[in-house]
């Protein structure tokens, strides 16, 4: 079930992010390095941002209710709105301190092979947690694990530039570590922007791409009797697609029949996986060319 697979991959970023916290917990107590430091608190944030998604994903997948006709899946680009504040509250307090201690001149004195030790396992971890949550966000459509999967991936270059700035303060460029320190939060603030601005169109039902519509058109004008299809118009109801479209069919056509065709268009553009509601208006068309096919004499009204 795909609430299943949600739930087993939320639960393993809480268990990798829990261990490589404990790693560089570790590596932060046997140095002083403010990189390492600042990966620490950024391995922090992720595990309370696990633990979120955790409980939105298991929410998100709920049926629908009396409360919530559409579902629940509004609750992913929330969590994946939540992981990007917690993001950019991190980028900020480790650019802070980069810069206080840029000014102050304070330097460290104990940097050893054990934090380079860690951020290396970091890098590999996370990006085999990012291939990982990539595959799982496209099987099941979740923003949540989506947003997981880019912040694993910004983690591999996060530690990477972390690497270098243990290497350089080995090598006594210890104000390189503090540069690489500020590199490190910038780049957590730009995630924390892309995430953010990325689940913020999901709540605000942003229009799919012209790709999506295309493929939306063009499942509606497959069913027979429908002459044209016009007025498509889509929006983001959390994870998912709602479709409004006018198909015009023969205006001589009977109610019962019009209805058929519409039940029809409805059903080939909700085949589309992404799509779950589509909305047709129908609307009679009469080809006056054809002298056979004139249009019903109108009712008389009193």
């Amino acid at each position: 079930m795909p609430r299943k697979a949600a739930m087993r991959a939320a639960m393993v970023a809480i268990g990798a992010n829990c261990g490589l916290l404990l790693l560089k917990a570790a590596a932060t107590s046997l140095s002083d390095s403010l990189t390492i430091f600042s990966e620490t608190l950024n391995s922090l944030s992720d595990c309370v941002a696990s633990v979120v998604i955790l409980l939105c994903v298991r929410w998100a997948w709920e049926s629908p209710d009396q409360g919530h006709p559409f579902g629940h899946r509004r609750a992913e680009p929330v969590a994946g709105l939540i992981i990007a504040i917690f993001t950019g509250i991190l980028g900020f307090e480790v650019c802070r301190r980069a810069v206080l201690n840029l000014w102050r001149g304070e330097m460290p004195t104990d940097i050893n092979q054990y934090p380079m030790a860690a951020l290396c396992i970091t890098a590999l971890v996370k990006a085999a947690m990012s291939v990982y949550f990539s595959r799982r966000a496209g099987r099941l459509n979740s923003p949540a694990l989506r947003a997981t999967s880019v912040d694993c991936r910004n983690d591999v270059l996060v530690a990477a530039q972390g690497l270098i700035g243990v290497v350089l303060a080995e090598h006594h460029l210890e104000v390189l570590d503090r540069v690489a320190a500020l590199v490190v939060g910038a780049y957590i603030l730009y995630s924390a922007h892309r995430i953010g601005i990325e689940n913020l169109d999901y709540l605000m039902g942003k229009a799919p791409d012209e790709k999506l519509m295309t493929q939306i058109r063009a499942a509606a004008e497959r069913v027979p009797s429908v002459h044209e299809v016009d007025h498509v118009k889509g929006h983001f109801v959390g994870t998912f697609v709602h479709v409004e479209l006018t198909a015009r069919v023969d205006g001589l056509l009977s109610v019962a029949d019009s209805h058929e065709v519409a039940e029809a268009v409805r059903a080939s553009v909700e085949a589309i996986d992404i799509v779950d509601r589509a909305f047709v208006h129908i609307e009679p068309f009469v080809a006056l060319a054809d002298p056979a096919r004139a249009p019903p004499t109108p009712l008389l009204r009193d």
